[in-house]
């Protein structure tokens, strides 16, 4: 854990050690740790350089933990320093290499990205960049490290204050594994809504970043444009915002301790359950019998029974009838 304040492990050994006890002498912590004997001066110099320590008068020497309030909260202000200084550099290294291409600039407005792995890192830089909004359009193929990891905002973004909005295809949610990601990014506090069709995928990042695939319709996210603060990020935002009030809520799956518990369908009719309302939201949405299933995970036969008894008590004719029977109803809140 403190390997984040230049600490190693074998520091952090030895600190832990004297947190968790009286002061020790140099053989006493070499008997608690796994520290090498040829190597315990220098670790031990590091911890007093770095204001976690201090050796106590008398002989033989002990060693002996200062408050860790203060000593920690000493050494993340350093770090907060330098990590300030190196975003400093890091942006002026930014405008020397945008000023180095031929074009700069055009450059400055925005930059192509090649190559599927970075791809993948820029759409993970520009999440972690993220502080206080973040929105996207999610659609198929998706950007993958050369590791095989998958961007996602859940994973990806540092400050738990991000507002995060997503629009997703409806057919991305018949792909495997949609449904567990969807009820990662709803659980990590996404607003989530659903489009029958979206016209490119996007992420925009504070209004200051956008990132959007270089081709309209890629079938393998292997380029893609990182669009600086311009006429045409402003031209994004404005199309994401008029896409997220057609979209459609997509229902959060609830779990045991959180479920919003059976919803009244009417005055003279039992309650909806969880189950059934997520049913016929997703009913609403366009979604297949497979693809609610996997959604909701649990069988096929399953859910074509509960469509049926909802059909049932709708007096529906079609499945898109039941679902604006459904709202009209109160069943739910398109």
């Amino acid at each position: 854990m403190l390997e984040v304040l230049g600490i190693d492990q074998w520091g952090e050994e030895a600190y832990l050690a004297l947190v968790d006890g009286t002061p020790l002498t140099a053989e006493e912590i070499l008997s608690v740790t796994t520290i090498e004997r040829e190597l315990f001066g220098t670790v031990v110099q590091r911890l007093e350089d770095r204001g976690l320590i201090s050796r106590l008068p008398g002989r033989p020497v002990r060693y002996t933990a200062l408050p860790p309030e203060n000593a920690i909260e000493v050494l993340l202000l350093a770090r907060e320093r330098d990590i300030k200084r190196v975003r400093a550099l890091a942006h002026h290294l930014g405008e020397r290499h945008r000023r180095a291409r031929p074009g700069h600039d055009a450059a400055e407005l925005i930059e192509v990205i090649s190559g599927p792995d970075a791809v993948a890192r820029s759409g993970q830089q520009l999440m972690r960049r993220a502080r206080s909004t973040l929105r996207g359009i999610d659609a198929p193929p998706y950007a993958r490290a050369i590791d095989g990891e998958r961007i996602s905002s859940s994973a990806n973004v540092l400050e738990q204050t991000v507002r995060r909005r997503f629009i997703h295809d409806r057919d991305a949610l018949l792909l495997p594994g949609q449904a567990d990601e969807l009820a990662r990014g709803t659980a990590a506090g996404e607003e989530i809504r659903v489009l029958a069709s979206v016209p490119m995928k996007m992420l925009l990042v504070d209004d200051d970043l956008g990132l959007i695939p270089l081709r309209a319709t890629p079938r393998v996210l292997d380029s893609c444009i990182v669009v600086h603060p311009s006429a045409l990020l402003d031209a994004l935002s404005t199309l994401f915002e008029m896409l997220w009030q057609q979209a459609q809520p997509y229902p959060a799956r609830q779990g045991p301790t959180g479920a919003a518990g059976p919803e009244r369908a009417a005055d003279d009719e039992p309650p909806l359950t969880d189950e059934e309302r997520r049913i016929v939201s997703l009913l609403a949405l366009g979604l297949p019998d497979e693809a609610i299933a996997r959604q909701l995970e649990i069988g096929h036969r399953t859910v074509q029974r509960r469509i049926h008894d909802l059909m049932v008590r709708l007096n529906a004719t079609s499945r898109f009838q039941a679902g604006v029977l459904a709202a009209s109803r109160g069943w739910w809140t398109p």
